[in-house]
């Protein structure tokens, strides 16, 4: 907590400067001077006349900065309102999952039944407004705190679209979305039943609906179980405890270790199993490289403490715990600060920056399907791609078509005579003007039946080699 403490007598000594006399500011050392000089100047005559409360905020986060720490963060009421709301079950919104796409916020999926998909919003679209507000130059945060809001109102959200010229306005009313930090079914084989559990964050529901499934599954007789923890950049440290008990005896061996700081005094923590004895059928952990934090204790405690099998490639490698803080001065706002670290059941701190080692490591590493790492393709209004021609949203095309099973093509960008054929055969298939070139309604199809090719569990491998350990 010393960062912590350092970081409260600042914002009271800075808070204290802009009440100052000059007499008192005499006084001052030179570094605070500098510092109240600067601060005063940048106020009185920039030619963009900022709030005080501007350059307030930008002073905390300069502190943050300071840190070179990515995973301590300030956020301010509404930051941490959507922090909190990606914790929980549900949130209020359209019900689209979004990514970033060279600083575009491109709509990747949009939920069924949802208020996006009844207000037409459609997968690859482009959002540009948000209730009349042109967003093209503001943060990917900033556009998703405007699309969220309170439940029963009405938002407007312009999307540019490919094969449509204009800006698409869409009109829609905000509902509660549903958003499961547990998933789960059971998948039978021609030898053994088992269950499948996926685990997409450690919120603060997720223990409780994580028992609810694993009591259905093993009720209807499951003889193996897989945790699919893929993805999962990890939640709260409790709740991950919570769930390794179910599975790991108390021995007299920690699951894990903590090493954390108050007023720069160090403290360990040891953490202990909880469970009377051992499931009575094996365990899979999945893991990839996005697995993260509170998703690698849990997978090392598995392997380490419970010789269990982890499936997948190495973690992501977060061996830092944060710690969150909030106080009358900071209104709604909250602090999450790296107070310490864990190590694992063996004592290793692992940390892709200056661990023991850089990551949670599978005993079975299997890679993913290679076309996973396909891109949508995106292909402006008008714009068309064909013969001889060179452009990067070429190889994504070329990566799909091979994916989907329409030859095996070169992935190099270059558009050639098997790009073309390839091409054509897709369009004759899916009912479009069969001419060899990729216009927008062609890429449109190519990106939709991508997604359809990732969502299909056959395609993915670290999930097939799972069930195949079992089988075997």
């Amino acid at each position: 907590m010393k960062k912590l403490f350092v970081f409260i007598i600042t914002l009271a000594f800075i808070t204290t400067l802009a009440a100052c006399t000059p007499l008192e500011r005499a006084g001052m050392s030179d570094q605070e001077r500098r510092f109240h000089d600067v601060f005063d100047h940048l106020r009185d005559n920039h030619y963009k006349q900022l709030d005080e409360d501007d350059f307030w905020d930008g002073a905390i986060r300069g502190l943050f900065d300071t840190l070179d720490d990515p995973y301590s963060r300030y956020f301010s009421e509404e930051e941490y309102e959507q922090y909190r709301s990606s914790l929980g079950e549900s949130f209020v919104g359209i019900g689209v999952t979004v990514e970033n796409v060279d600083d575009n916020i491109v709509v990747r999926k949009v939920w069924s039944g949802s208020p996006a998909e009844r207000g037409g919003i459609r997968t690859g679209d482009i959002v540009t407004h948000v209730d009349g507000v042109d967003h093209t130059d503001k943060s990917f945060l900033e556009t998703i705190l405007a699309v969220q809001g309170e439940e029963g109102t009405e938002v407007e959200i312009g999307v540019k679209r490919l094969g449509v010229a204009e800006t698409l306005f869409l009109t829609m009313t905000r509902e509660e979305i549903p958003n499961p930090t547990v998933e789960h079914h059971t998948i039978e084989t021609d030898t053994i039943k088992l269950g499948y559990i996926k685990v997409n964050s450690f919120g603060t529901e997720t223990a409780g609906r994580f028992k609810l499934a694993l009591s259905e599954m093993e009720a209807q007789g499951i003889e193996g179980l897989i945790i699919d923890l893929r993805d999962n950049s990890g939640g709260s440290l409790q709740t991950v405890l919570e769930l390794m008990r179910v599975f790991l005896i108390d021995d007299g061996n920690p699951l894990f270790t903590t090493e954390s700081y108050t007023r720069g005094v160090p403290t360990t923590t040891e953490y202990q199993g909880g469970a009377a004895e051992p499931k009575p059928y094996d365990i899979i952990t999945l893991i990839n490289e996005h697995s993260a934090s509170a998703s690698e204790v849990f997978a090392s405690a598995m392997k380490q403490h419970g010789g269990y099998e982890v499936i997948g490639m190495p973690s992501f490698g977060k061996g830092t715990m944060q710690t969150p803080h909030s106080t009358t001065a900071l209104g709604g706002d909250e602090l999450h600060v790296s107070t310490g670290i864990w190590r694992t059941a063996n004592g290793t701190w692992v940390n892709k920056d200056g661990g023991d080692q850089k990551s949670v490591m599978p005993t079975i590493e299997v890679e993913q399907n290679p076309y996973f790492a396909a891109h949508n393709i995106f292909v402006d209004a008008g714009e068309v791609l064909g013969f001889d021609q060179v452009d990067p949203q070429i190889a994504h095309a070329q990566s799909i078509l091979n994916a989907l099973g329409y030859g095996d093509i070169r992935t190099d960008s270059y558009f050639d005579q098997d790009t073309e054929d390839a091409v054509m055969a897709f369009q004759a298939a899916h009912d479009l003007d069969a001419t060899g070139a990729i216009d927008a309604t062609t890429a449109q199809a190519l990106t939709e039946a991508f997604l359809n090719y990732r969502n299909d569990r056959a395609n993915d491998d670290q999930y097939q080699a799972a069930i195949g350990y079992f089988d075997d």
